[in-house]
């Protein structure tokens, strides 16, 4: 049969040719079996005869004649499928003519045109290029890579277990291009920052959209984790994620590769398939158990010659003597803060007015040279060094986890459960964590047509007392740092915490202060605790119902329910139990359901070599969370070691009332996307979504974003030969993302309090404005991929570039305003990138393969402009706005460090020093005094300026895989960061108080030339580096302490002169052997003798081994930060750097 339709197809030189123009009709036609040709302006459709399906079957192998399990057989044009048992075998009803497809990892899809045998046997080729593997793209759909026209990149769930990373995500450092980590304090359990390629706002989540089975996880970095003051790192949500049960991660790079996600997706999406089993014959059991020791190692380097004592002199320290003039334990706080006077310091000036704000571990004293001396406790002791006081209260941590899977499956369908149970002790004494994770997953045929998979994980995890981060007082390292001196003797000073009554030791004496922390780390430690218990439920259930043979249809559930406890019980310190006890209590329930439905319209061949599908589909997505907590005052108890609320013997009217809040959002989406390929060469794919967000003003609910990309693979388009180039291809692609606010920010929400006992509200301080918009994302995304002799050398490049308008921001206002700011929707972020992977199979032989890729990234954020009369957001700042401050600055690149600085003269750029007038008017001192003072100040900043910038140059990292015979590889990992900079109150302190090696200097004799007051000749003598204000360069030379002074910690400096930030600004680039890993999996032939096991293998890991170059000095932590959010480039006592030794052990039965 031929049916003519007669008329004019009118052709286009704009638009798609006209044979696209009738894809609708043509799509619809295929139940029909209608085939098109066009002739001149006429358009023919006939018929086609098909034959009846019939039962096809066969075997799966590879070269080696292996069979090989899991490979996906689909028959192109229609959804069925299959996937091959532990044998390799399959069968599955088609009709001939039809093609099958054979796909799976690791191999080369391969295609088979059915004839009249109804038995295919297929051999797969390992595949040595990516760019025809099978990969998962948004929405879980799965796509050959070389049809992405935007950049993607994917790691398998083996790859996440044996790397024995803290987290999923850590496993990820160093081995994508692009994907920057960020853990704050490095151990296990805490927060993870996750960013692909750059930042896209200012004050909001920059991180990944991470979706797990189809449902959208919320991942946010609690915002205690996210303070660079914060008090303690709890993790955030990836952590609960268990390895073991995860079938492989993919990650889509950039708006355009998640543009169906809308502006959930606009910083990139990281997609988690979890594990569903496998057809095979009966039940199998999985068994994993791994058990790694986290080793503390690269402790703070701190000179141990010189001890306790301030800058009270410039002639030799001296002893303080106690009573009988007996020399006793220096308490330099003491002597530069409580007992100066006018006049009693060097110059006749009063110390307080010379230096800035120092902690009481100031060591400028006496050489620890055995000199017997009175203790702070009384005792007489040798004065001596103390090198491991560093390490005193630092433990080795450990963690042991136990996996069982149970898996099986047959044509009809598989089912896979697992249980994991994790406990992990931590570095620091008295934390420590366990998990219970339950996973189950299953693949469903409920008919020909229907197919249905369910996923659900469950999960405990009961965590006490999380590390500190390091600018909390009272932990050891900011103690170090900041408050014991270089005589501290660690566990044989304050280890005896608790009295024989049960009481806190309050050691009488004890000289170093630390905010009236110091002196209890160790009953803090063991009597103050607190513990996070959390429970999550996240799963989805999804049906497939292939309609007809080009018409599919799928709807899916998810959740994601969360129910999170927070329990603090800090001991009474008095022995009755009932003084100085804290009880405190929250309970937090999140729940957070997603339902998706997308339906399909697929054709193959739709015209002469023109394939089409086109989709259209929708989500809604509602969010609810409510908290509340309460605690008593760390008063008293009206009955002793009774911890709940009523048990407050304060008045009632000054109980604190127990706060609540809540959190509630709905997103409403709608969204279209077609491809189109032409010859296998020629992609095109196009998006559409529409978002309706609850957290917008009415008038702005809605908002509209399309995406365009396309892939062309050139070497078959132009037939390339081979043997010249192996693969190439282009890509391009171009996005708009829209993404809505914060709940309540378009509301004017009060703040309760209580004053007098009675309950009061408040305004906010920042004043919601009207017809917020969302912030808008425009990015362009280009790239190239190259292959070499016959692809085993693969090249990757991709550059990006974009910009976020529409920044919601606060704007200040006048304070007879009422208030201090006003929201708005200003500033433009700019965002751009490279990226570079090569892949290269080095060596091929039967015996031994060596694989190798590096990867390297390189990212721009620049703040281009602000509302008008503002040029700087500050995100971050330390101790109070008493320190510097992290900011996006107009003209300057994401994460401008603030601080004081040097005033520079403006012929020669060096740094100011004070003149003599300057001397006179800002410490009033004589003019013959400001002369013996010339060179010892120098002049600063009047406010805070840009000092420095934390965005890094490059990152990336180089893998090294080596497989030999009999089941044996060895695998290595070198990351790096090359460029940026950070500012260090660890250096900073070290250097004004003495305890950094490189203050030995002087002190042992490597200074200049210089007489102090008394007359003694010494070689303690610096000139300062500079010039004054007529041009006149300094050559006065003065006492190391004025050195050394300059590195102020706290912005408030001598008499009106600011302390300078700049000096502890470093250059922080390093090199780091992140992970070795040598895996032994037992041969076939040896596992068959046992009888008992199918398969037998064992991992040996190391993880975070050692940096192999840190320009950073004395040991300071290279990937140690003050939080994990969007502030990055402060650092303050940040933890010693931790690495692991691990063994697994798998056995299958």
């Amino acid at each position: 049969m031929e049916l003519l339709l007669h008329g004019k197809v009118r052709p286009t030189r704009r638009f798609l040719p006209a044979k696209l123009m009738l894809l609708p009709i043509l799509i619809l036609a295929t139940p029909l079996h209608l085939h098109a040709e066009s002739y001149s302006r006429k358009i023919a459709i006939s018929s086609k005869n098909i034959s009846a399906p019939v039962d096809i079957h066969g075997q799966v192998t590879n070269k080696n004649g292996e069979p090989v399990a899991g490979v996906n057989v689909t028959i192109v044009g229609t959804s069925k499928g299959t996937t091959t048992d532990e044998k390799g075998n399959f069968q599955i009803q088609a009709a001939e003519g039809a093609v099958l497809v054979f796909s799976f990892v690791g191999y080369q899809t391969t295609k088979i045109t059915l004839g009249a045998s109804p038995v295919v046997n297929v051999t797969l080729l390992k595949s040595e290029n990516a760019m025809n593997e099978v990969v998962v793209t948004a929405l879980g759909i799965g796509r050959q890579k070389r049809a992405l026209g935007y950049s993607q990149e994917q790691i398998k769930g083996v790859e996440l277990t044996q790397s024995n990373a803290p987290n999923v995500i850590n496993a990820l450092s160093g081995k994508m291009a692009g994907v920057n980590i960020t853990s704050p304090n490095g151990v296990d359990g805490g927060s993870t920052r996750i960013i692909i390629g750059g930042n896209n706002t200012i004050t909001g989540d920059n991180q990944p959209l991470i979706i797990i089975d189809g449902m959208p996880m919320d991942n946010t970095i609690p915002a205690a984790a996210q303070d660079v003051t914060a008090p303690k790192d709890w993790g955030s949500a990836i952590n609960l994620i268990n390895p073991q049960d995860i079938e492989d991660m993919s990650v889509l790079k950039g708006p355009a590769a998640a543009a169906l996600y809308g502006g959930r997706g606009a910083n990139g999406v990281i997609l988690i398939t979890t594990k569903k089993g496998a057809q095979r014959k009966g039940l199998g059991v999985d068994y994993n158990f791994g058990y790694k020791v986290v080793q503390p190692y690269r402790y703070i380097k701190m000179q141990n010659e010189y001890g306790a004592g301030g800058m009270v002199s410039l002639n030799a320290p001296q002893y303080q003597t106690d009573a009988s003039g007996n020399p006793m334990l220096t308490d330099g706080w003491e002597q530069m803060f409580v007992n100066q006077k006018t006049g009693s310091g060097p110059f006749g000036v009063a110390v307080t007015d010379q230096v800035s704000w120092t902690g009481s571990g100031v060591s400028w004293g006496h050489k620890m040279d055995g000199t017997k001396i009175t203790w702070w406790d009384g005792t007489t002791k040798a004065d001596v060094p103390q090198p491991d006081n560093v390490k005193s209260y630092y433990q080795n941590g450990s963690q042991t986890t136990h996996n069982v899977a149970i898996s099986g499956g047959n044509d009809w369908g598989t089912l896979r459960a697992s249980y994991t149970r994790a406990d992990n002790n931590s570095i620091i004494p008295n934390s420590k964590y366990n998990q219970n994770s339950f996973n189950v997953g299953t693949a469903m045929k409920l008919s020909k047509r229907v197919n249905v998979q369910v996923n659900a994980s469950y999960f405990t995890n009961v965590y006490q007392n999380a590390p500190a981060l390091g600018n909390t007082e009272g932990t050891l390292q900011s103690n170090l740092i900041y408050a014991y001196s270089r005589n501290y003797r660690g566990t044989s000073d304050i280890g005896n915490y608790k009295l024989a009554d049960g009481s806190r030791n309050n050691f009488t004496g004890f000289p170093w202060y630390g905010n009236g922390s110091a002196q209890y780390l160790y009953w803090n430690t063991y009597e103050h605790n607190e513990t996070v218990t959390r429970r999550k439920l996240i799963g989805s259930a999804q049906i497939n119902y292939e309609a007809t043979d080009f018409l599919n249809l799928l709807v899916r559930a998810s959740v994601d329910a969360n129910n999170n406890e927070d329990l603090t019980v800090n001991s009474p310190t008095d022995a009755t139990g009932t003084i100085g006890g804290t009880y405190g209590h929250g309970l937090v329930r999140d729940i957070a359901n997603n339902y998706d439905w997308l339906a399909t319209l697929h054709k193959d061949n739709i015209f002469k070599d023109i394939s089409a599908k086109w989709s259209v589909g929708g989500t809604f997505y509602k969010r609810s969370m409510y908290g509340l907590a309460g605690t008593n005052s760390p008063s008293a108890y009206a009955n002793p070691y009774l911890t709940y609320f009523a048990n407050y013997a304060g008045s009632t009217q000054t109980s604190q009332i127990p706060s609540e809040s809540w959190y509630d959002k709905e997103l409403n989406s709608v969204y279209s996307f077609l491809n189109l390929s032409y010859k296998n060469y020629l992609y095109l794919d196009i998006t559409a979504r529409n978002d309706w967000s609850s957290t917008l003003p009415k008038t702005q609910w809605s908002y509209f974003f399309p995406s365009f990309s396309a892939s062309y693979i050139f070497t078959d388009a132009l037939h390339i030969d081979n043997s010249v180039l192996s693969f190439g291809k282009i890509r391009a692609a171009w996005a708009e993302g829209a993404v809505d606010v914060p709940p309540y920010i378009v509301n004017t929400v009060y703040s309760s309090s209580s004053f007098a006992g009675q309950p009061t509200s408040s305004l906010p301080s920042a004043l919601p404005a009207i017809n917020y918009k969302p912030q808008v994302n425009k990015t362009a995304d280009f790239g190239v991929t190259l292959g070499f002799l016959q692809n085993r050398i693969n090249l990757d490049y991709r550059y990006y570039r974009g910009r976020a308008t529409q920044q919601l921001l606060n704007s200040p206002l006048p304070i007879s305003s009422g208030v201090s700011s006003i929201i708005i929707n200003t500033g433009v972020l700019e965002n751009s990138g490279m990226e570079m992977i090569l892949r290269a199979r080095i060596v091929d032989q039967k015996n031994f393969k060596w694989d190798a890729s590096v990867n390297m990234s390189n990212n721009k954020n620049r703040l281009l402009s602000l509302t008008e009369g503002a040029n700087r957001v500050d995100m971050a700042n330390i101790w109070g706005g008493n320190g510097n401050y992290i900011s996006a600055v107009v003209g300057h690149e994401f994460g401008t460090i603030m601080g004081y600085d040097y005033v520079y003269d403006p012929k020669t750029h060096k740094p100011l020093l004070q003149d003599e007038a300057m001397l006179m008017q800002n410490f009033g001192v004589s003019a013959a005094t400001a002369a013996q003072m010339k060179g010892t100040m120098y002049q600063s900043s009047s406010t805070i300026v840009p000092i420095g910038n934390a965005t890094p140059k490059f990152r990336g990292g180089i893998t090294n895989t080596f497989t030999f015979a009999k089941g044996i590889s060895v695998s290595t990992l070198i990351d790096w960061k090359i460029g940026g900079q950070i500012w260090s109150g660890t250096y900073a302190s070290m250097m004004q108080q003495g305890t950094a090696p490189e203050t030995l200097k002087e002190r042992d004799g490597g200074g200049l030339a210089y007489t102090t007051p008394d007359g003694t000749s010494t070689k303690w003598g610096v000139v300062l580096p500079g010039v004054y204000s007529d041009g006149t360069v300094n050559t006065n030379v003065v006492h190391y302490y004025y050195k050394y002074m300059q590195y102020g910690v706290w912005s408030s400096g001598p008499n009106g002169n600011n302390w300078i930030h700049s000096s502890a600004v470093l250059k922080d680039t390093w090199y780091k052997l992140r992970e070795v890993s040598i895996n032994y999996a037992v041969p076939a032939n040896i596992v068959k003798k046992t009888k008992a096991f199918q398969a037998l293998s064992v991992s040996l890991v190391g993880r975070d081994l050692f940096y192999l170059y840190s320009s950073l000095p004395d040991h300071i932590n290279p990937e140690g930060s003050n939080g994990a959010g969007n502030a990055q480039g402060i650092e303050f006592a940040s933890l010693p750097g931790v690495r692991s030794f691990g063994l697994q052990l798998r056995a299958s039965f």
